[in-house]
């Protein structure tokens, strides 16, 4: 941890222009470390927007700190050798990996491809399923909130109850449109019943009874009035639907893009180097 630390600060030293050693201070400097200083501008990005004692709150805060890490690091210098513990070579080592990790991130900026098919989610959900076991009961809601002025709501319940055709289903989408402040009638939303609970007007009881009818059921509320109906449910320990773990297969495919780009394009360095017979390997 001791080594760490004296590496860390000694990169922020050497490395960034932040801090400034000049001989002599001036008005705009506001603190000291033998014959390093701290200026007023060094620190502007901090105290923008803030004003008379704000604005000294912060800079006092700040130097009493950098101070503090300026004492830390001269007796760490005074104290532990660079040779003894190799130093020099451990902040080389650490600018590198910096170079490379800015390096990779630019690259995949640039290059990576983050457009994901539905083919290709449902592909990597069927072989990654099995690893996605739920922890929880979910259950799969289809609803409609409609606001509390809501008109012709009896005209509305039919489309919802009993819609006769897809002319009754384009007549509810424009109604909800307008009269409803949210609404799920395409593919549904799954939930565990933790979050059911918390964001729905529905007891244990109406999730039960709704899992079984899977039918829409009215509930009345000061804000308005709710149309809700779970069609579907996935048990604990089951894999969990597309859906509810989509964030998390996405996540797993462009995590996988980036790990093959990353191979591709450092096998290219690789291979352009021996063609270009940049290096070579002495040990037989």
């Amino acid at each position: 941890m001791r080594n760490f630390l004296v590496i860390v600060l000694l990169v922020t030293i050497s490395c960034c222009s932040f801090f400034k050693k000049k001989k002599e201070a001036n008005k705009d400097v506001i603190a000291r470390v033998n014959d390093e200083y701290l200026y007023t501008s060094d620190l502007q990005p901090l105290t923008k927007g803030l004003k008379g004692k704000d604005s000294t709150e912060v800079l006092k805060n700040y130097s009493e700190n950098w101070i503090r890490k300026k004492l830390l690091l001269q007796k760490a210098i005074e104290n532990i050798p660079e040779d003894d513990l190799g130093i020099t070579k451990k902040v080389e080592d650490y600018r590198q990996t910096l170079l490379l990790y800015e390096y990779e991130k630019a690259l995949i900026n640039k290059r990576l491809d983050t457009v994901i098919t539905q083919k290709e989610l449902n592909d990597w959900y069927e072989k990654l399923k099995n690893d996605l076991s739920l922890e929880k009961d979910v259950y799969q809601l289809f609803f409609i909130k409609l606001k509390k002025d809501a008109k012709d709501i009896d005209e509305a319940r039919k489309w919802i109850m009993k819609p006769k055709d897809e002319e009754d289903l384009r007549k509810l989408d424009g109604y909800c449109k307008e009269f409803a402040t949210s609404y799920v009638m395409d593919q549904g939303i799954w939930y565990d019943k933790e979050n059911v609970l918390k964001n729905f007007p529905l007891t244990e009881n109406d999730i039960a009874v709704l899992s079984s009818t899977k039918t829409f059921k009215e509930f009345k509320t000061e804000s308005g009035t709710w149309f809700v109906r779970i069609p579907d449910a996935v048990k604990r320990d089951q894999p969990a639907p597309l859906q509810f773990v989509h964030d998390q297969v996405v996540k797993f495919i462009i995590e996988k893009r980036r790990q093959q780009l990353v191979e591709k394009i450092y096998d290219k360095i690789y291979q352009d180097g021996i063609k270009a017979k940049s290096f070579e390997i002495f040990v037989k």
